[in-house]
């Protein structure tokens, strides 16, 4: 496992994600407790989900937002959020995979929530191919700025 982002607390637990590694080698997210035990509640890389999230996640009413590198219908990234089941199974949604034309690719930086509105960049892509800046609600409607 790659760790490269930070950790967050939400209601006692410490909650993360991994660039590489789990059951599929595109990264993992998951939760540390108090006494140190750790769980993996989602394998990210099978399918058309997202892959290798370089950046932390954030918390939002009990549900977890982020980017990955890659993954997505079109392997160019994606935005995420993932619902933590009472049994401790993260259930992910996909609420974009980038194209990598207009709305860029390869989003390596976090989230930020400014009024409900998501916003990120991205490493590439877009109108210049020299990346994005864009806004997602968290349902999924994705919108580039600049």
């Amino acid at each position: 496992m790659d760790v490269e982002a930070g950790l967050i607390e939400v209601n006692r637990f410490l909650y993360g994600t991994t660039a590489r590694g789990g059951g599929y080698g595109g990264g993992t997210f998951y939760h540390i407790t108090a006494t140190g035990d750790e769980k993996v509640l989602y394998h990210f890389g099978k399918g058309s989900d997202g892959a290798n999230p370089h950046a932390g996640v954030f918390a939002v009413n009990g549900t977890f937002y982020g980017t990955t590198v890659d993954g997505g219908a079109s392997k160019q990234g994606t935005v995420f959020s993932i619902v933590v089941t009472a049994g401790g199974i993260g259930q992910e949604t996909v609420l974009h995979s980038f194209t990598g034309n207009p709305d860029g690719r390869s989003p390596f930086g976090g989230l930020v929530d400014v009024n409900g509105t998501l916003y990120g960049t991205t490493f590439g892509g877009g109108k210049h191919q020299a990346g994005t800046v864009f806004s997602i609600s968290p349902s999924g409607k994705e919108k580039d700025t600049a």
